[in-house]
């Protein structure tokens, strides 16, 4: 029978780290194109909550807006220290769960600077930022993941409609729906303490009442 031998008092093994030590988040502020067809890659312009922006590489597109996770100089990714500011996916991050290709992505509750999370986030319903008007305002480059879509009231559906209508040069819709576009407006301005009076409104848009 074959016995394992060994040094009496001999420390225990530890398995090797993971993730990152110091990782925070960055927002993308600008995306430039470096090179073209399979050579191509991108310049960010990522601000970190420090007083100037990182101008980090990327081997894949990332939109402007997207808050991505980047391990800043110091910090170690596993064992191994970190030189210079990196960008970093969910495998180095040791984030279980589905990985895909490019930088892990943060939802907008982070800001610049903020530590990224142990844990791969979950996708939350985000609050829509809405207009005067009461439209959503939608934020250019937001991951969808963490985006939820407003669900557009019986108006909203109608505008909706009449866009598409106008679009195809049917002039009734296109009148019918500067009226409602006026009125929207109209609400809006009632609703936030100003007198408004209807026919002046439509008036200065050019229409007459109905």
């Amino acid at each position: 029978m074959a016995s394992r031998q060994g040094v009496a008092g001999a420390p225990t093994l530890t398995e090797a780290p993971t993730g990152c030590s110091h990782a925070v988040c960055g927002l993308v502020e600008k995306n430039e194109e470096v090179g073209t067809g399979k050579k191509m890659t991108y310049t960010l312009t990522v601000n970190v909550g420090e007083e100037l922006p990182l101008i980090l590489a990327s081997t894949v597109a990332v939109d402007v807006g997207a808050r991505i996770v980047v391990a800043l100089a110091g910090s170690c990714i596993g064992d191994v220290e970190v030189s210079a500011p990196t960008i970093c996916d969910a495998q180095m991050l040791g984030w279980t769960g589905p990985s895909s290709a490019g930088p892990a992505l943060l939802p907008k509750t982070f800001n610049p600077g903020d530590d990224a999370p142990k844990d791969r986030p979950k996708a939350g319903k985000a609050t829509a930022a809405l207009d005067k008007l009461g439209n959503v305002e939608v934020a250019e480059g937001v991951d969808a993941l963490f985006v939820s879509k407003k669900k557009l009231t019986k108006e909203e559906k109608e505008i909706e409609k009449l866009e598409k209508a106008a679009a195809k040069g049917d002039e009734k819709a296109a009148t019918k729906l500067q009226h409602l576009k006026v009125r929207q407006a109209i609400a809006a301005k009632r609703a936030a303490g100003e007198e408004v009076f209807t026919d002046d409104e439509l008036e200065a848009a050019g229409l007459s009442a109905p």
